[in-house]
Order: C-alpha cells, then structure tokens, then sequence
C-alpha cells in the first residue's frame, strides 16, 4: 500500500507495521510488536487512539480522521488516519484487529497554516490601509473592490463589480474616467487618474485611482490590481494653490501695468516738463526781445515828438499854420502809436494774470467797427478802408472796450504790413446765429511755416522782418474773442 500501514489487536497492541509506518514513526518495527501507543507516544495523545480503536471496535464502524502524533525525537506530526475494525482467523480463531492506513500531511498543514496566517496577514493589512484595494478582469470588468468602498460611497461592494463604479463618479468627471480606463485596458499602460465620487452623505470626494497590469509569461494581461486613495484635501490644496497663483498672477500683471502706465505718466510729466522748460526758456528769449523791440518802439515816437519840439523851438521867423498842423500832427501821431504800445502791453498783462474782466452790454457792432475804421484812418492817412457792414445784426451783447481793442489791432496789421497797399476791406455778415467780420488787406502775408505759430504771444513772422511791431496783437485778439 502506497501510505503507512498499521494493524493492532483488540487491546491495541502493535501486531503489524509497515516499513513505511516504521519509518513515519520512526522506530524498529521488532521494536514495537506487542507494545501499545502508550509505550510510544504522550499519555494524552495514547489515550485518545486508544479511546478510537475502543469505539471503533465495539461499532465495527470505521473512521477518517486527522490527528496529531509526536514522533520519538520530539517533532509533530499531524496525520489522516483511515481506521476500522477487520476479522482476522488467528490461528483457527477468529478474532477483532484494528487497521489503520496512516497519511503524513504535516507539511501540507504547515503549508496551509502559512498561507492562512499569510492571507489574514494581508488582509489585515489591506483593511488597516487607508486605500481602497480593487481587481478588475484583462477586459476591465471590476471583480472585486476592497470593503472600505461601502464606508466611503455608501455602497455596496457589489454595485461597484463590473462597470458599477461609474455611477458613483461625478458627472462632469464620468466620461474623462471611462475613456481613461478604456484607453489603458487597450493599450495595457498603468492606469493613473482623479475624479470625483460621490460620499455617503451626498457629496462628491477627490480620489486618485491607480492600477498596472499583471500579465503571463506570454505577455497576456491576466488581473488588474488597483488602489483607490482619497486625495480629496490635497486637491482642494491645489485648488486653493492655482487660485493663490492666479490671483498673484493678476496682481503682478496689475502691478506691471500700473508700473507700466506710472512710468508712461512719468515719462509724459518728464516730456512736458521738459516742454515747459522749453517753452520758458523760449518765453524768456522772446520777452527779451519783446522788451528790446519795445524799447526801441518807444524810441521812435519819442524821436519823431522830440525832432518836432526841437524844429518849432528852432524856428526864428513866423511860423505858418501849416507848419504848426504839421508838426502837430505828428506829435499827435507818435504819441497815438505809444498808447496803443502802452494799451497792447497792459492788454496782454491782464490777460496773462486772468485779471482782464468782460463787461458785456447791449452795442451796435457795425458802429464799433466803423469807429474803430475811422481811428485808423485818422493815424494812417495814406490807407482807405473800404467797409460793408449792412449785413451785421443792430444790436449784439458784447465788450465794446475789449472789441475796440481787437478791431485796433486788426485795422494796425492790415496798414503796418501792407504799406504799398492802400486799401483795406471790412466786411461783416450772420452766418448760423454768428457775426462774422473779415478784414482783408493786399500786404506781404506771411509763410505757410509761420501759420502754426500765429496766435503765439511776441511771435512775430519770418516775413515781418523790418517792421515794426512788438508780437502781441493777434494773441490779444485771439484771447479776447474766445473770452
């Protein structure tokens, strides 16, 4: 017989063993015929086989059993035990024996105690392990999910087997997971992505999913093996992170362009200070020369009221009325031409300082204008003004002291700069609601370049070189009919 063999009387004396059952027990079988297990083995495991053999015996019965047996040199061993109860003809008596066929499965008991304390080792680790363990078939079915699924989606485990576990992902995340898992059962590469499931208490968590592959000799996917990890408050981590770095991101983009707009505003303030500066200086250039042409502006009527005073003083014989018209007319004139210098300047400082004040009353434009005419004409004998104002409005509300002021400048320019030009023309007309006067005369004019420049105070034209004039009266003008 392939396993141990043993055969006992009915006082459970050793009559026969096998050689295998010599060598299992680990004795010399002349050793042990007539002896009993309680001469071989601990009282207590003797008096449990003999207790079999007895119910064995008086049942005729037999049994399979597993027990336990300490070998003479003190080892364990655990055995399948097949006992019943034979009849044997015993020299011409029939008589009771006991047979039992002997099965040494110690390691294999020892094998499998390893394995269980290995398996409950590992479950209990995967239990204690803060992830959710699970298994998914070659095609990507789930087969098995770790029991902390129930705890953390509120669950069962089974509604996660199969595709289940994607009614418990979010919404917006369900359809990037399942074309994730798709693509990694296709192509067989790890499988590594967060998505959101929803919690027992109905809200969603962030989790991190990951599984490789575990694959046969052959390279054929056999199992998925995967970790479900919470990383919920990491993403919120993150979450909160990219928002910190997108905030600083804006404040450091608005502080760029606030830097960006100061320097620009710097720059602008620099620019016109420097056109201020620029403007001073050329201010200051043009008052000294504006002081140097009044000067000598002055010196001329001067000279003219001088050289008449010297002539009537020098003259010995009687003088003619019409040498006194003469030379009173011309110290009239000298003396018109420095009050209309001194009225320019004071003009101009009042309007510089802001301290000029328009005073407006109900006047006849058309009569200012030819008083104004009739002035001039008077000073400057040799010009004709040639006047059309019947197109004017009676009655205007307006300064008449400032319009005399810029009606005397106008009429000056048309006879100082057009000297060989004797006519000048005035024309006033209604346009819109608006009185217009035109004053043109035939003179020198003056450059294109020049016209930008105009209105500038103490500005005078490359083309008025030669004559006098102190730069003031169209800026007068200006300012005045925009007050």
């Amino acid at each position: 017989m392939p396993h141990p063999v043993i055969v006992k009387d009915d006082q459970s004396k050793f009559i026969f063993l096998s050689d295998a059952a010599c060598e299992l027990i680990g004795v010399n079988c002349d050793e042990v015929y007539g002896r009993t297990d309680h001469d071989l083995l601990p009282k207590e495991e003797a008096d449990a086989i003999r207790a079999m053999d007895v119910h064995i015996l008086a049942t005729g019965g037999e049994e399979l059993f597993e027990e336990q047996i300490t070998g003479r040199d003190g080892t364990g061993r655990t055995l399948v035990t097949h006992k019943r109860r034979i009849r044997w003809l015993l020299d011409g008596v029939e008589v009771d024996l006991i047979a039992a066929e002997l099965k040494d499965v110690t390691e294999l008991r020892t094998a499998e105690r390893v394995l269980r304390e290995s398996e409950e080792h590992h479950r209990s680790l995967i239990e204690l392990h803060p992830q959710t363990p699970w298994i998914a078939s070659a095609d990507g079915e789930v087969i098995e999910v770790g029991s902390q699924w129930t705890k953390l989606s509120g669950n069962p485990v089974t509604e996660a087997t199969g595709r289940g576990w994607i009614r418990s992902v979010h919404p917006d995340d369900r359809d990037r997971a399942e074309r994730a898992w798709r693509e990694a059962v296709r192509s067989g590469q790890p499988f590594d992505i967060e998505f959101r499931i929803r919690s027992a208490n109905c809200g969603y968590r962030w989790y991190r999913s990951r599984a490789a592959p575990r694959v046969s000799e052959n390279g054929a996917i056999v199992r998925w093996y995967g970790l479900l990890e919470d990383v919920h408050e990491r993403q919120l981590a993150l979450q909160a992170l990219r928002q910190s770095e997108q905030k600083l991101r804006e404040h450091r983009d608005q502080l760029e362009k606030l830097v960006e707009l100061r320097t620009a505003e710097v720059q602008q303030k620099n620019a016109e200070l420097d056109r201020l500066l620029q403007q001073e200086r050329e201010a200051n250039a043009l008052q000294r020369r504006f002081v140097a042409m009044i000067s000598h502006e002055f010196r001329t009527p001067l000279a003219i009221i001088d050289s008449a005073a010297q002539r009537l003083t020098r003259t010995k014989s009687a003088v003619t009325s019409e040498y006194l018209a003469e030379k009173s007319d011309q110290i009239k004139g000298a003396v018109a031409r420095m009050v209309e210098l001194m009225e320019s300047i004071l003009a101009a400082g009042r309007l510089q300082s802001g301290t000029i004040e328009i005073t407006t009353t109900e006047t006849s434009l058309s009569a200012l204008v030819l008083e104004c005419a009739d002035k001039r004409q008077q000073i400057s004998g040799t010009h004709c003004f040639h006047l059309d104002l019947d197109n004017l409005p009676d009655k205007l509300d307006l300064d008449p002291v400032a319009f005399d002021r810029v009606f005397a400048n106008l009429f000056s320019n048309a006879v100082k700069y057009a000297p060989h030009a004797p006519d000048v023309y005035v024309r006033g007309w209604q346009e819109n609601g608006v009185a217009i006067i035109s004053v043109r005369d035939g003179g020198i004019g003056m450059d294109a370049d020049d016209l930008p420049r105009l209105f500038q105070p103490y500005f005078r034209a490359r083309s008025a070189t030669g004559i006098a004039g102190t730069g003031i009266g169209l800026n007068i003008v200006k300012e005045i009919v925009e007050l």
